[in-house]
């Protein structure tokens, strides 16, 4: 007795629902690396990074979903004078610290890791 099998292919919704999940990942991952940076800005540095507030709610990310990117920093002119430091202040690395933090890594990995995951 032969046995049939028929295949479907789905390969169509399959890349469909993922390409949706990389998108979903990069936002997932530029909200949690804008939090990380703010608490580091908060927390890490003994007081917070914060005169009149405006550098702090100026942390943004922004994804490219082309390039398959998330841009995560600071608009504003004199972020890089905190960041780096000056000549007359040492530099607050607030997003590098923010972003490579203990464990921090292991977190963005997993909120991509669950946004990739949704529907399979």
């Amino acid at each position: 007795m032969a046995v049939r099998v028929k295949l479907n292919d789905n390969s169509r919704v399959v890349l469909k629902t993922l390409d949706g999940n990389v998108s979903a990942a990069l936002n997932a991952m530029g909200i949690k690396a804008q939090n990380l940076i703010l608490r580091q800005m908060q927390q890490g540095y003994g007081k917070p990074i914060r005169q009149t507030g405006n550098l702090q709610r100026d942390v943004q990310y922004e994804v490219n979903e082309r390039a398959k990117v998330v841009r995560v920093g600071n608009t504003l002119e004199y972020a890089s004078y905190v960041h780096e430091g000056t000549s007359k202040m040492a530099g607050r690395p607030y997003i590098q610290d923010g972003l490579t933090g203990e464990s921090h890594g292991k977190q963005l990995r997993k909120v991509a890791e669950e946004a990739l995951k949704n529907g399979f």
